[in-house]
């Protein structure tokens, strides 16, 4: 039986968003959990390109860690950023909880020379979490961007996304998924509304 870690869509636009999206569905409550061993955990993270091959053979190989604790981590991720999508602000308590995180992430960093200039990295020594660090990075770096106002939640599963469109109007993840379920609700809302006034 195929593992949906396989074939799951990465419609968050942002490593930290689809580490978030690793269940079937948030709204109307959170749907099927994708992470339920430390297996799925190396699956997606081979999935999403984390590592270089040779470097994910090496990660892989190395001592299982808690998955109870990279979905926890995930879900601190999910309430920080969930927050911003309906309110617009960040609440210190979930603030308080990633700065949390980011305290033991920070002895394995290091600032980096890349092409895009300094920027904070891991270290490249093999670690069980060394992935865990690196999403805590992508989620730093969104929150100090300037496209926090882009994180929103699908209209229809509640997966979180970056909007990348022009307008900034994007209501959901995939419009081949959930942007043609919606759009299909709508159009039989407004039919059954007009057969109602006829």
């Amino acid at each position: 039986m195929e593992n949906p870690l396989e074939t799951l869509s990465l419609d968050g636009g942002w490593l930290c968003l689809d580490f978030v999206n690793t269940v079937s569905a948030r709204r109307p409550e959170q749907g099927t959990e994708y992470l339920n061993t430390w297996s799925d955990f190396q699956l997606w993270v081979r999935r999403v390109g984390l590592f270089a091959e040779p470097e994910w053979f090496t990660w892989q190989a190395l001592p299982e860690s808690n998955i109870e604790e990279v979905r926890a981590f995930r879900e601190v991720l999910y309430e920080l950023f969930e927050h911003v999508t309906r309110t617009g602000a960040l609440d210190p308590g979930h603030l308080d909880n990633f700065n949390s995180l980011l305290h033991e992430v920070y002895p394995h960093t290091q600032l980096c020379l890349t092409e895009n200039g300094l920027q904070r990295g891991v270290s490249d020594a093999p670690h069980p979490e060394r992935p865990l660090w690196l999403i805590a990075l992508s989620a730093e770096a969104l929150l100090l961007g300037d496209r926090m106002n882009r994180v929103k939640a699908c209209d229809n599963c509640g997966w979180l996304f970056l909007d990348t469109s022009k307008n900034g109007t994007r209501r959901w993840c995939n419009m081949q998924t959930c942007g043609s379920q919606i759009k299909a609700r709508a159009y039989y809302h407004r039919k059954k509304d007009e057969n109602v006034k006829m």
